[in-house]
Parts: structure tokens; C-alpha cells; sequence
């Protein structure tokens, strides 16, 4: 019967494998269409304005923009989602669009794992071009609804057929108002998550009638169909490819990209999502770690300043997790970007604070770090203070955390010893632990590589350190953008990380982005070092 079983594995792998090259055999034609056409260079491209982007305002060609300007223009993008990859098509060609536009559409279509993979490609910008990783960084989850007997099925497998009976009721799709699907909260390439009511036995100073019962709203989140079918199938398929690179190329390009432990990786995380078990615990461990007790609801006037949904622990399974409903009044974090009123910008700095320091403790303290954080995945509670009714105390809510990371050992030292290089402007001593910390690295097989590439750290750091004299603000340091250009250093001088440290580098720049944009004049700085000179690192 193995026989048999790995027989039926290879044939439907082999099966995949074609599958997958014909879907990209366009390519072979777009690709070098796109090339052919970026040396040609139009009379009118010639004299058309560049749109900035962070990657030329990061060069010399933005010198002359003033801090204030370039601060105000990463705010702009940053309250459009959209900016990024419009300044890239518009500087790229029609070819290089259309085979990218291509490329990633055939990713969606391909299913969840390849989704994924690509954009865990666009995080490692120490093994990739920063242009592909801008690239593959435009791709977002697809956002097909499956039908209602799926789900149904789903939650009759979970909890039996009684399952309404027992006080669970979710809202189906029947419509939509408003250009919105009515029950569904939203979907992705993984899973949806619809709306509804949970009612349970509760104390009589917290039941909703004389039944002693209680109804709350949740949310409840249910994998597509077969997803982990498809990407267990997928996954056979990536560790078969790594696994023969790494044999057959002995190149030491190759061994530094260290493709199946990437790959390993990868399928770790994967796993993560295809099973509501671990993001039902992730949301367990991190409620722990931020000391949150109860409900929203339960709050009152002084809610917490951060929390994350709280899993219904006997509605949990491997396709279904229930968890408590954000509130219709709890909104995105980055509606309030949109708020340049005198009143918008003071909630704007009370909002950055808990923000920064509650990121800042994953990463220095708990070292369990949510790592799919956007601002989709951040809402923010306001519930009026009884005290001042003109006060409102503010909650930020975390979502989806299905993927959350814990860097190993070296990593967590690399990173401490780069925030403490900003402070103390020691980044030579940072760069030659990097490589002394490396399980591979290339900079010692090189004359002066040891020595290159700690100057390049120092110089990094450096310049970063320059900018004290404007206060070690959001405003002034850009510690996600310093990160970034060491990882593209490691890339290039092949000193080799681990994945979740180019995770924690993509959420750091996310938050230090959404930092800047609510409170620019935020140091950030004063906020690490209390967690720098915690002990447990």
C-alpha cells in the first residue's frame, strides 16, 4: 500500500507540476517582451515627470526634499494602499506591467499555498531584488465566497447538527446593502468569516433576560473547501523542487538560500493557516501575554489599550474558530488617517503610543510576535468616558493571528544589538556579531568580506545615527528602513538569516509606517530602550 500511496503522490505532483508550468508558459513570451521593451525609451518618457516613490526618495535623486517633505509624502501613501504599485506601473513599461499583471493573477489562481509563498517571497528582501519584493508585495488574498451549504457542512461537522440548538446562530449571505455582503464580514484566500450570536449560560448580573441565558456577537471564521488538501498538495510539490535545487546546483548561492529550510518554514506557517486550532491558541497566548481578561463589552469606561478577540474555547475546531465580534463601532485603524482635524490629530498621537510599545514588547519581551500585521488587521474601539463625556478611551484591537513568530536566539541578539548600534552609533560591532552569529555566511571566504560588511552595517547605522540631533522620533528614524537596507546587505554579501527575522523587519515597517502617520513626533527610541534593558530577550 506505500508503494501505491507514493505511486498516486508522484503522479499527482507530476500532474501539478505541469499544471503549473503551463499556466506560467506565458511568461516565455511576456518576460522578454518586458525586457526588450525597457530599453526603449520613448521621446515623451524623456521628459515626463518621475513619481517619487520610497525607493528613489531613499537616493540621491531626492535630495533636495526636506525631512517635513518626505514625511508628508510617506504619510499620503501610506493612507492609500493603492500608491505603492500605482508609482510602479506608471515608472515601468507596458510589457513589464502586463507580464507582472499576469504573473501575480496566475498566483491567485494557482491556490492559497502559492498566494502565500509569494508574499513571504516579498518579505525576503535579503534573498530577492527589492523591485520583485515591491512587486509581489502588490498581491492580496482573493476574495471568492464560497456557498452557504459549505459552511453549513463545516460547522455540522464541527459541532453536530444541533449546533443552533446548542446557541450558535450565523447570519448567512442572503443579499448584500450597501455594496456589502450581509453576514459576511469578509474573505480571503483561506478562509471567510461570517457574522453572528452565541447564546450560553451566564450569572444573573450579566444575562440579557430572566433565562439566565446571555447572547453575545461573534465572528465566526471558516476555512474554504478542501484548502488543506490543496495545500498540503502544493506543499509536496515546493519541498520535492527545494529538495532537488539543493542537490543538483551546487552553487554557493544556492546553499545560502537554503531552500528547504525555507521551504520548511513556509510549511510551518502554512500548516498554521489551514488549522483554526493554532489561531485559536496564538489569540489564547497573546490575550495572556497583554493581561486581557473578559469581553469588550464587559470593558465598561475604561477599556485596555490593546486586546485581540477572545476564542469561544468549545467552538473551536480545525475548520471553524468562533471569537468574539470587534463591534459594528470598531473600525480599520487607518480611517482615522483620514481625520487632519485639530481634535483627529490628538486621538492620532493617543493611538501611536500603545501601538509602538505593545509591537515593541512581542518582539523584546514575549518574543511571540503576531506576523500579518496591516491595517486591515488593526481596529480601533472608541467607548466614551463616563468621567469626561467630551473623552473617548480608545482600544486597539489585533486581528488574524493565525501566523505569529518567535525569532531564534541569534536573531533576537542581532536585533537588540541593531537598536542599541542606533543609539550608541556601534554598527561595525553589530555587523561582525551578524556574520560571527550566521549559520552560513560567504563574508569569510572573502578577503576583507568579514570587514566589508560590518562597515556596511556601521555606515547604515550611521547615518541614522546622524539624525539624533532631530530627536530619535518616528519623524526623523526610520529604524524599519535601516533594517531593510541590512537584510539587502545580508543578501548581498550572503549572510544568511532566518525567515521569521525578515518577518519581523516587513511588520516593523508596517508599524513604524502607521506610527509615523499617527504621531510623527512619537520617539521611538525613548519607547525601546525600557524594553532593551529587559533582561528576558
Amino acid at each position: 500500500p506505500s508503494w501505491w500511496k507514493r505511486i498516486g503522490q508522484t503522479f499527482f505532483v507530476i500532474k501539478r507540476g505541469i499544471e503549473i508550468l503551463v499556466r506560467f508558459s506565458p511568461l516565455l513570451v511576456l518576460t522578454p517582451t518586458a525586457v526588450a521593451a525597457s530599453y526603449i525609451k520613448p521621446m515623451w518618457k524623456k521628459y515626463a515627470p518621475v513619481c517619487l516613490s520610497p525607493l528613489t526618495i531613499e537616493g540621491s535623486n531626492v535630495s533636495h526634499l526636506d525631512h517635513q517633505q518626505y514625511d508628508e509624502m510617506l504619510t499620503k501613501q501610506f493612507r492609500d494602499s493603492n500608491a505603492l504599485a500605482l508609482q510602479h506601473h506608471r515608472r515601468a513599461t507596458w510589457a513589464s506591467n502586463l507580464a507582472w499583471a499576469y504573473t501575480l493573477h496566475t498566483l491567485q489562481s494557482l491556490g492559497p499555498a502559492f498566494v502565500k509563498l509569494a508574499q513571504w517571497a516579498a518579505t525576503r528582501r535579503d534573498l530577492f531584488p527589492v523591485h520583485v519584493c515591491n512587486r509581489l508585495s502588490e498581491l492580496h488574498d482573493t476574495a471568492w465566497i464560497h456557498d452557504w451549504k459549505y459552511t453549513h457542512d463545516a460547522l455540522v461537522d464541527a459541532f453536530g447538527k444541533e449546533y443552533e440548538s446548542r446557541g450558535l446562530f450565523v447570519m448567512k449571505n442572503c443579499g448584500r446593502i450597501g455594496g456589502r455582503d450581509v453576514g459576511i464580514l469578509g474573505s480571503g484566500s483561506a478562509a471567510q468569516v461570517h457574522r453572528g450570536t452565541l447564546t450560553t449560560r451566564a450569572d444573573s448580573s450579566r444575562s440579557n433576560n430572566n433565562t439566565g441565558m446571555r447572547t453575545r456577537n461573534v465572528a465566526i471564521k471558516i476555512l474554504h473547501p478542501n484548502t488543506r488538501q490543496l495545500v498540503e498538495r502544493d506543499l509536496d510539490l515546493m519541498r520535492h523542487v527545494a529538495h532537488f535545487i539543493n542537490r543538483c546546483i551546487p552553487l554557493a548561492a544556492v546553499k545560502m538560500l537554503s531552500l528547504p529550510r525555507a521551504v520548511s518554514n513556509f510549511s510551518v506557517a502554512m500548516e498554521r493557516q489551514v488549522d483554526l486550532h493554532i489561531e485559536s491558541s496564538n489569540l489564547t497566548s497573546f490575550r495572556r501575554n497583554f493581561g486581557c481578561t473578559g469581553y469588550y463589552e464587559d470593558s465598561g469606561t475604561s477599556p485596555p489599550a490593546i486586546t485581540f478577540p477572545r476564542p469561544e474555547p468549545e467552538w473551536v475546531s480545525e475548520r471553524v474558530l468562533v471569537e468574539e465580534y470587534a463591534g459594528d463601532d470598531a473600525v480599520p485603524i487607518s480611517r482615522y488617517l483620514a481625520d487632519d482635524s485639530p481634535e483627529g490629530l490628538k486621538v492620532r498621537k493617543r493611538l501611536a503610543g500603545p501601538l509602538l510599545r505593545a509591537f515593541l514588547k512581542m518582539v523584546f519581551v514575549d518574543n511571540f510576535i503576531h506576523a500579518d500585521l496591516h491595517p486591515g488587521n488593526l481596529l480601533v474601539r472608541a467607548v466614551p468616558s463616563q468621567v469626561n463625556p467630551k473623552r473617548a478611551n480608545y482600544t486597539i484591537i489585533f486581528l488574524d493571528a493565525g501566523i505569529a513568530i518567535s525569532l531564534p536566539p541569534n536573531d533576537k541578539k542581532n536585533l537588540r544589538d541593531l537598536f542599541k548600534a542606533v543609539v550608541l552609533n556601534d554598527g561595525y560591532m553589530a555587523g561582525s556579531l551578524m556574520v560571527e552569529r550566521a549559520r552560513y555566511e560567504r563574508c569569510t571566504s572573502i578577503p576583507g568580506g568579514k570587514h566589508a560588511f560590518a562597515s556596511g552595517v556601521s555606515d547604515i547605522v550611521s547615518e541614522f545615527h546622524d539624525r539624533r540631533k532631530q530627536g530619535l522620533t518616528l519623524g526623523a528614524v526610520r529604524v524599519g528602513a535601516l533594517l531593510g537596507q541590512v537584510l539587502d546587505l545580508c543578501r548581498r554579501y550572503g549572510v544568511e538569516i532566518d525567515p521569521a527575522m525578515s518577518s519581523v523587519v516587513v511588520s516593523m515597517l508596517v508599524l513604524e509606517g502607521l506610527g509615523r502617520s499617527l504621531d510623527p513626533d512619537l520617539n521611538l527610541m525613548k519607547a525601546a530602550i525600557p524594553f532593551l534593558l529587559i533582561r528576558k530577550v
